[in-house]
């Protein structure tokens, strides 16, 4: 028979609900809801399997994981949730059996988004719960991967405690950071971590590029809030980055133009032959025929065009070396710093006289930003 337990989170904290289910062993699902969202947690034998945000379709909080985390493009997220039907597969069976996303990442996104989920709802002051005990519930993850929630719950509250002693550093998720020093900078002054802290942090710190929102950072890392945040806030307390305030965010907005990569190969064929196109224009605009009784004194091509046809080449070449990492790599380079150690960008394709391309990967696809004229 099934048992289910409900109530309000004032009266029954998140913490009591957790240790209930794993000490009794527990098997079922837990719902926790407020004004805002509903949360489901799944439980084998009190051990925890998944956390998500409930949506409207199977799976639609690791698809959405999987593209703020710039694993999958949104366009082939939606194609492949219009194929689980036909195929009779669930989205993460489709996503590996396309090859779209390889199965270790995907269980890495996986664990992300239960982690997420519940550093999440342990700092939810108010709401209820309502768990319903079942038999079984259906998973594919070994026994043995699986978390206690007794465990998790305490790994949850220390996160909890420690996240006031830096969170005030990080206070928005919507907030900008740019460097304002070098990384080694910080290895001196953190020089004492170990080296895989280290590794961590330089990784954070490569993402700061003065228009990458915290938020972003904290997906692109894969690390998780709490984690990503708080290198974030010893980055800031070691002096190396510092918030971008509002001009300064608007200023580079002015200095630079967007150039979005292609998402497919048709219209990344358009996207190559559009300069030549353009400059075939070019020609013949400025062709003028000779009169009958004088030699052909040929055409004159101003300075400015062919600046302008060089400019759009070395970003179309930019371009297509970052669409060679993707397709080698299976993702898109971190910056541009990758897809010049793959071999793949000459050097000097990374900038324009001193002008330096800016690469970021948003909502999962990527972006070559170049400083205009």
């Amino acid at each position: 028979m099934s048992v289910a337990l409900r109530g309000n989170l004032k009266d029954f904290g998140i913490a009591e609900v957790f240790q209930l289910i794993g000490q009794q062993r527990k098997t079922g699902v837990l719902e926790l809801s407020d004004r805002r969202e509903k949360i489901q947690l799944l439980f084998d034998e009190g051990k925890v399997v998944l956390a998500a945000p409930a949506g409207s379709r199977p799976h639609e909080a690791l698809g959405e994981m999987l593209v703020r985390c710039g694993r999958l493009p949104r366009e082939r997220l939606e194609r492949a949730v219009r194929e689980c039907g036909r195929a009779a597969q669930t989205l993460p069976q489709l996503v590996v059996s396309r090859g779209l996303v390889d199965e270790e990442s995907l269980a890495r996104i996986d664990d992300l988004l239960t982690r997420e989920t519940i550093f999440r709802v342990l700092r939810w002051e108010n709401g209820s719960f309502d768990f319903s005990a079942r038999e079984r519930v259906e998973h594919g993850r070994p026994r043995d991967s699986l978390l206690g929630a007794e465990q998790i719950l305490m790994d949850g509250l220390r996160m909890v405690d420690e996240w006031q002693s830096f969170a005030d550093r990080v206070p928005s998720e919507g907030l900008i950071f740019q460097r304002t020093g070098r990384f080694d900078d910080y290895r001196g002054a953190r020089g004492d971590l170990p080296r895989g802290q280290l590794e961590v942090a330089e990784r954070v710190f490569r993402l700061v590029d003065g228009r990458l929102a915290v938020r972003r950072i904290i997906d692109l890392s894969l690390l998780g809030t709490f984690d990503a945040t708080r290198v974030l806030a010893d980055l800031r307390g070691v002096g190396v980055i510092e918030p971008l305030d509002s001009d300064g965010v608007r200023r580079l907005q002015r200095q630079r133009r967007r150039i979005v990569l292609p998402r497919d190969s048709a219209r990344g064929w358009v996207a190559a032959l559009l300069p030549l196109v353009m400059l075939l224009g070019l020609v013949l605009s400025s062709f003028r025929p000779a009169p009958a009784t004088t030699e052909f004194a040929g055409f004159p091509i101003e300075r400015p065009g062919l600046e302008f046809m060089r400019d759009a080449h070395r970003a179309r070449a930019a371009q297509h070396a970052v669409d060679a990492f993707r397709y080698l790599e299976g993702r898109w380079p971190v910056d541009l710093a990758e897809v010049e150690e793959r071999g793949l960008l000459p050097p000097a394709l990374a900038s324009q006289e001193a002008r330096p391309y800016y690469y970021v990967v948003r909502d999962g696809d990527a972006l070559l930003l170049a400083a205009e004229r």
